[in-house]
């Protein structure tokens, strides 16, 4: 019964293979089961110093340039967007790390009641639940990733080649590019477990709907509970497990691709002939990336969970008026992913990102006119006498 691990393995050892996991998966008696890595403990050891080191590093970095960039005479707003371009990214790197080792036992529990749902699914219909969807997403995403981060890599180096900090620079990139690798696994791992709740739910309510006819009362109604602790279940796992994994990672990272997004559709609007337009470009790809890591999280969220249950209202069975009237008397459950208790990731998120992102850019561009404003030489008069009138 490996159905579920097969369509999650490509992202599973992805994240182990860049050190974003402390999971392992086995087999027991021919059933799928997770459980915590017992190099657990050792791994974080060795890699949150490493991790420490390497940020201690990229502040270093960051403050070097804010000089070099202070030198050049660069404004202070694009100055100030840098560092906290920069600090944001070392936070990210910082939780990402931190995340992944302590609430790892959360992803664990979340693995293997997917798994043993799986199994009771399969002891009543005697097949397995399709999850071709998911190993689509999973594949998807994993090539998106590989070849963004080889575009970019190739990038970086043939800007940066003939520079004299070539190494210390290369380094700098190789991190963010790996800081933004791990968001893009870990987001997509993130949507395929929800996609793969959202099949179960969907195979059980059709379980349902199938045997309203042709099952005896005593088997419908062991069905029907079936049904009824399978969401709630879902509603806890949600809430408990899934929130407390993912959503320290979702939502400084939400709050990083507003601000990026804001900054390079301003460094954009204000295109000159001097300056480099592939670096424009390049801005421009990895902020739509960033944006496209959180659609297709918000694409797969929790609330698509229970959108097919209205598609059942309009059929008059028993097994549909049932369900009705059992989501009705529990509208009041919490069905949402959480941010971090920031807000709940669903459609809204989308409104509500490209809102701030006006929102910065508005800000942004205030400051901008203010310090030109700051900046501009104040005209004047010349005199015979060699005084100045202001006009």
């Amino acid at each position: 019964m490996a159905n579920i691990f097969h369509s999650i393995r490509i992202l599973f050892w992805c994240l182990h293979a860049i050190g974003q996991l402390s999971i392992e998966h086995g087999i027991v008696r021919g059933v799928s089961s997770f459980r915590v890595s017992h190099h657990a403990g050792r791994k974080f050891v060795i890699l949150f110093p490493i991790t420490l080191a390497v940020c201690g590093y990229l502040m270093y970095d960051c403050m070097y340039n804010y000089d070099i960039l202070d030198e050049m005479g660069m404004k202070i707003l694009w100055m100030s967007v840098y560092v906290v371009y920069e600090l944001t990214l070392i936070g990210m790197f910082l939780v990402l790390t931190w995340q992944t080792h302590w609430k790892r036992k959360c992803l664990a529990a979340l693995l293997n009641i997917l798994v043993e749902n799986e199994q009771e699914l399969y002891t009543i219909s005697g097949r397995t639940t399709s999850y071709r969807n998911v190993n689509i997403l999973a594949t998807i995403v994993l090539v998106n990733g590989v070849i963004a981060h080889i575009v970019f890599h190739f990038y970086y180096i043939t800007t940066y080649e003939k520079e004299k900090r070539f190494l210390a620079i290369h380094f700098v990139n190789c991190c963010f590019l790996y800081i933004d690798l791990a968001m893009e696994y870990l987001l997509g791992f993130c949507s395929c477990l929800m996609l793969i709740l959202q099949n179960q739910l969907s195979q059980l309510i059709k379980l349902i709907l199938q045997s309203d006819a042709s099952l005896d009362e005593r088997c419908y109604q062991r069905l029907w509970h079936l049904y009824c602790r399978f969401y709630y279940q879902f509603v806890h796992d949600i809430y408990e497990n899934l929130t407390v994994y993912f959503g320290p990672i979702i939502a400084p990272f939400c709050a990083y691709v507003c601000l990026e997004v804001a900054a390079i559709v301003l460094d954009a609007s204000q295109y000159e002939q001097s300056t480099n337009l592939m670096e424009i470009t390049v801005n421009i790809m990895w902020s739509l990336g960033d944006l496209k890591k959180l659609i297709v999280l918000f694409v797969e969220e929790t609330a698509r969970c229970t959108r097919y249950f209205d598609d059942y209202r309009l059929q008059n069975t028993r097994a549909a008026k049932q369900v009705q009237k059992f989501l009705l008397k529990n509208l009041h459950q919490k069905k949402k992913f959480s941010a971090c208790g920031f807000f709940d990731i669903d459609n809204t998120v989308i409104y509500m990102v490209f809102s701030s992102i006006v929102t910065y850019l508005v800000i942004l561009i205030q400051f901008k006119q203010l310090e030109n404003d700051l900046t501009q030489p104040v005209p004047y008069n010349g005199t015979a006498n060699g005084t100045t009138e202001a006009p």
